[in-house]
């Protein structure tokens, strides 16, 4: 690494962790479901209670009780991350601290992709500072959640497998392989990523039999499989065999079900089960129709998050073209060098599009294209560069330097503006926070509470808590008393088949209105069948 580029690590790294440091003050505690349920677990692992939760956030792993084993949907590398962050301070800031270096960092990463498009510094510390700015990930970076960590595991992977491709190392399909591990480890679709890695693996073969490069490349390459295969094995080995001893399986089959679903809100089913048979039976319009849908969901997300809308043009200038003007050679060493963030892009829109449609529709596409935006950023400032020499060849007046400082320089600003206007008005619920702890600081020590956002109430109150299911009042009161339930807290967000009850136009006897709460709270005691009046 030469002096200049020692230099621009050194001032991206300390910028990106200054602006990073202004999202994470924002936060007093986590923002969003998702990074209260790795903010609990990451607690529970800090304080010795190893992989077990004291909360039901779902039922389709048949779960027996609480606490329960954790991480039997959602993966576990995120909550071990936040607990290395309490093991330094045992706060939130402490489960910040991790994820406030690595999206400091990451712009690092996007800098490290466009030097290998162009040797011009202008490019890569653009392809940075665009990283750096976040657009609607900034919001999400800096707290425990998959978002900045599957940004890193995710696209270093690609970037691994676009070096090895390059380079044709074993270091680099080994640093692939634990990379797509640590993917898997953070995302259940994180498995997407070993894929791709052995589908550009076989591309490589295939490149060997065209080139006639003969036996002894062949066996190199067999070689750097294993490599591939045992940097995976290596991090997912003991995940598999904690797997294995819970259900039998080395792979959780829960998450699978969600192929399955005909609404979202079956997420939180309860005592139900979803199969391909139930799934035909909703009828070929309706899965069409959902199918459709989800296609243009997935593309909304590529262009309005992965490119920022008004960068996309660039992204794919910058795909299409970057290499123009080289020899033929360097061109195709600059095609296979993006072969695996290609393949991984279109990969990841067809799983979240057309198999789990539902869950890709509703979040899971959203944290998944983070390992595309450390790239679509690079892309974005070689797009452009390229642009700007296609106008400059057709007006002899442009100069092409200055203009691609200038354009650089105000799309820099444009996307700090963009990521601040959609990143920072994201709600940070600190009355919803507010509202939890007041009822938790009211209710008996021990109780156990269904509630819509169950990760959040316990880490608000410290009581263990159970989701509400999707289900009609009889259903909500079967999951209360299976698993011991002694209140249940509605908001306006609750069930829709609950609606009812929230209105005021149903009645049970076991459930007994209490209180009423700011924000359209409301807390019902369920009566023991013994107290019926």
């Amino acid at each position: 690494m030469d002096r200049q580029t020692k230099r621009d690590w050194l001032w991206l790294a300390v910028l990106g962790l200054l602006v990073q440091a202004f999202w994470a003050a924002r936060l007093a505690h986590p923002s969003y479901f998702d990074a209260y349920y790795y903010t609990i677990g990451g607690q529970q692992l800090a304080t010795g209670q190893g992989f077990t939760e004291p909360v039901i956030w779902q039922y389709l792993d048949d779960p027996a009780g609480l606490p329960k084993p954790s991480h039997t949907y959602w993966m576990p590398l995120t909550s071990m991350v936040a607990a290395a962050g309490y093991w330094v301070h045992d706060s939130f800031r402490g489960a910040q601290l991790p994820f406030w270096l690595m999206a400091g960092l990451l712009p690092l990463l996007s800098y490290a992709i466009s030097r290998r498009f162009s040797a011009e510094r202008w490019q890569a510390r653009t392809a940075a500072l665009f990283t750096m700015a976040g657009g609607y990930y900034a919001a999400y970076w800096n707290q425990p959640s998959t978002f900045v960590l599957f940004a890193w595991v995710g696209g270093g992977c690609l970037f691994a497998l676009a070096l090895a491709q390059a380079r044709q190392r074993g270091a680099y399909w080994l640093a692939a392989g634990v990379l797509a591990g640590l993917a898997h480890l953070t995302r259940a679709d994180g498995l997407v990523l070993l894929a791709v890695a052995l589908w550009v693996w076989l591309l490589g073969v295939r490149d060997v039999w065209r080139a006639q490069t003969g036996q002894p490349r062949l066996a190199l390459q067999g070689g750097q499989l294993l490599l591939l295969l045992a940097g995976y094995l290596l991090v997912m080995g003991g995940w598999f065999y904690r797997t294995w001893l819970l259900s039998g399986r080395v792979l959780s089959t829960v998450g699978t079900q969600t192929i399955f679903l005909t609404d979202y809100n079956d997420l939180f089913a309860y005592n139900r089960q979803f199969d391909l048979a139930g799934y035909l039976a909703w009828g070929w319009g309706n899965i069409l129709r959902s199918k459709l849908d989800g296609l243009w969901l997935s593309l909304q997300t590529y262009v309005g998050v992965v490119g920022l809308t008004a960068f996309s043009f660039f992204v794919v200038v910058g795909w299409l073209r970057v290499g123009q003007g080289r020899t033929a050679p360097e061109r195709v060493a600059i095609r296979r060098f993006l072969r695996p963030v290609s393949w991984y892009a279109l990969a990841l829109f067809i799983a979240m599009s057309l198999i789990f449609t539902f869950p890709g529709g509703r979040g899971s596409l959203l944290h998944s294209s983070t390992a595309l935006w450390p790239w679509s950023m690079a892309l974005a400032a070689a797009g452009i560069g390229l642009s700007v020499d296609w106008i400059a060849a057709r007006r002899s007046h442009w100069n092409p330097q200055v203009a691609k400082r200038f354009f650089a320089v105000t799309f820099v600003l444009l996307v700090f503006v963009i990521s601040l206007a959609v990143s920072g008005g994201q709600p940070l619920r600190e009355a919803e926070g507010a509202v939890y702890a007041e009822i938790g600081a009211a209710l008996p020590a021990g109780s156990i509470v269904m509630s819509g956002s169950a990760p959040n109430f316990y880490y608000h109150t410290g009581l263990m808590a159970i989701v509400t299911p999707n289900e009609p009042p009889a259903g909500v009161l079967a999951a209360a008393r299976q698993f011991g339930a002694d209140y249940l807290l509605l908001d306006p967000d609750r069930p829709p088949p609950l609606a009812g009850l929230y209105a005021g136009e149903v009645s049970l006897p076991e459930l007994v209105l209490r209180q009423t709460y700011p924000g359209g709270f409301q807390l019902y005691q369920i009566l023991p069948p013994g107290e019926l009046p």
